[in-house]
């Protein structure tokens, strides 16, 4: 029967350890699963049985660990699988517990999308806010969905923001290229900047 020859602390990541079993790395644990489990060096395991006995501890303390990542701020199913993976889960305890997450509404990607468009709309352009969704990994399909502004809007928006960052500072041609690539950087599209440099300049004339 298998035995284990082996336990260490991993060096960057000290509430797990190393298992080695028969001179070999077998996987990573929680220290809480390898206590659960009273493994130790010597003990003879039945592969079969330990790998089950992993499973469900492990996908029990990962998903304690998610929801106390989930209390500081909302997240999407992908920043939650790329911070569990971080953490040394296995690929089926990590789908694991974000299903679970996602049955309980504890993920929820749409609403997500919906609160994140609505909180920084007032400082970002469309283009921006759809760089950003699509990075936290929400689909094309939820960002077509919450990302379109209408022109007016945008406009405002982006008028709003120019007046903050043109306060103080002269309306000469060198400033007001300096506050298009800013409001560009924001994601407003060129249309929208455009119009937006033009006000300044009739205000100033």
């Amino acid at each position: 029967m298998p035995k284990i020859t082996d336990m260490q602390i991993q060096k960057n990541n000290k509430p797990r350890a190393n298992v080695y079993i028969d001179g070999e790395f077998a996987f990573g644990l929680e220290m809480l699963t390898v206590m659960k489990l009273g493994l130790k060096i010597g003990r003879e395991v039945s592969e079969e049985q330990l790998a089950q006995a992993v499973f469900d501890s492990e996908k029990s303390v990962a998903f304690e660990r998610a929801v106390n990542y989930l209390s500081r701020c909302m997240k999407t199913c992908k920043q939650m699988r790329e911070y569990l993976t971080g953490k040394g889960y296995s690929p089926d305890v990590v789908s694991n517990v974000v299903d679970r997450l996602k049955e309980l509404k504890y993920l929820d990607d749409e609403t997500y999308a919906r609160l994140y468009v609505e909180q920084n709309s007032q400082s970002k352009g469309e283009y921006r806010l759809k760089q950003e969704l699509s990075v936290k990994g929400i689909s094309k399909a939820l960002i077509d969905k919450y990302c379109v502004q209408d022109g007016e809007r945008s406009v405002n928006a982006a008028a709003q923001l120019a007046v903050k960052y043109m306060k103080g500072k002269p309306s000469d041609v060198k400033t007001l290229q300096k506050l298009q690539r800013y409001l560009i950087s924001r994601g407003y599209g060129f249309d929208t900047v455009n119009q937006v440099i033009h006000n300044f300049k009739q205000d100033d004339e």
